[in-house]
């Protein structure tokens, strides 16, 4: 297995950011796709230097990895071959369509029809805040039948198919958020991902758990930027002649945003070693890696905010940008209060196992 250094990460990162090289989205994908087949520890590394700059681009990365994960692990070699290749060079770009107005976290109460047609399925409903649904050029949609729910790969110019414009969000404002909706639109049977039944249970589940991981790095690159302002503003101003940073008060939130973020990173890299060796208790580290690293973009980029002053009230300014966007984390991919429970149910079951949890 390849490995990518700090420099190749950055490299990857700005490439990704100013939209030159693309490369970064095919990271996980296996060679015989066109991919690179890195380890987790530098996809999530490049993840967190891309959110440092830009959380909303980003976002792609996230849910663009998350089909390519689910193609590639539960499509058939004919699904394989004939979309990895465009997906992990740019080509083409994936979204991830799961939420629904009354399915965002429930991921159990899926209410877009969908109905067997001699050779596939038709989709009448819609999908809401699907990240760059605007831009995407095809999309893995979940949706219920009589048999379980299904996975489909769609593309957004089908028959059928209308993207729309999702109302701006104070976060993640520039990541292309869209409305999908389905009209009798007809999808054959070679575009299923996994067998019918298995796509929440399975297909879904597998994806958000890299998607978790990814989300926990990024929150963890915008905690470090927020820690970094904060820092930054501190030791530059001198009211009244003093130093900001030499007060005790300053110096207990730059303290406390230190704990959070450097917790948040040996939390993340357990996860990605965890994620790699296929852990015993995988789920248990991303689950918390993302839990402590939303949080901690929370805090940092709050004293970023509270130490600026003013000047961080002000709409559209770095530190502005940088809480709005941390608020975000604490939402997509599983809100703080259903992580919380998911993370006590491994805690307790941890516990029944005998495992001592060291």
């Amino acid at each position: 297995m390849s490995v990518t250094t700090g420099t190749d990460a950055r490299a990857l990162a700005a490439g990704f950011l100013d939209g030159s090289d693309l490369s970064a989205l095919g990271l996980l994908v296996s060679p015989e796709y066109g991919g690179a087949a890195r380890g987790y520890q530098e996809f999530g590394q490049v993840c967190r230097l891309i959110a440092a700059s830009s959380p909303s681009r980003q976002a792609l990365l996230t849910v663009h990895a998350m089909v390519c994960r689910a193609v590639q692990r539960w499509g058939n070699e004919q699904l394989r071959s004939a979309h990895l290749p465009q997906l992990a060079t740019g080509q083409r770009i994936a979204a991830f369509a799961l939420s629904e107005e009354t399915a965002g976290s429930d991921i159990q109460n899926l209410s877009i029809a969908c109905e067997p047609e001699a050779d596939g399925w038709s989709l009448t409903g819609s999908k809401h805040w699907v990240t760059y649904g605007r831009a995407a050029d095809v999309f893995l949609v979940f949706a219920g039948t009589e048999r379980g729910a299904v996975a489909l790969l769609v593309d957004s110019d089908t028959p059928g198919v209308q993207v729309e414009e999702c109302p701006r969000t104070s976060g993640f404002a520039e990541a292309e958020l869209g409305t999908i909706r389905f009209d009798g639109c007809r999808v054959p049977s070679s575009r299923q991902v996994g067998r019918t039944g298995s796509a929440l249970a399975h297909v879904a589940t597998d994806a958000l758990l890299l998607g978790r991981l990814a989300v926990a790095f990024a929150s963890l690159g915008l905690a470090q930027a927020g820690l970094r302002a904060a820092t930054e503003r501190a030791v530059a101003r001198h009211p009244s002649g003093h130093a900001l940073h030499e007060r005790q008060l300053v110096r207990g939130l730059l303290a406390d945003a230190a704990v959070a973020v450097h917790g948040a990173e040996d939390l993340c890299r357990r996860a990605a070693d965890s994620m790699q060796d296929r852990g015993e208790w995988l789920i248990q580290d991303v689950l918390i890696a993302k839990l402590a690293a939303s949080r901690a973009a929370t805090l940092a980029t709050s004293v970023a905010a509270q130490i600026a002053g003013a000047a961080g009230l002000l709409d559209g300014s770095p530190v502005d940008r940088m809480v709005r966007d941390a608020r975000v984390y604490e939402v997509i991919e599983g809100n703080t209060q259903l992580l919380q429970d998911l993370v006590a149910g491994q805690v307790i079951a941890r516990h029944r196992s005998g495992v001592d949890d060291d």
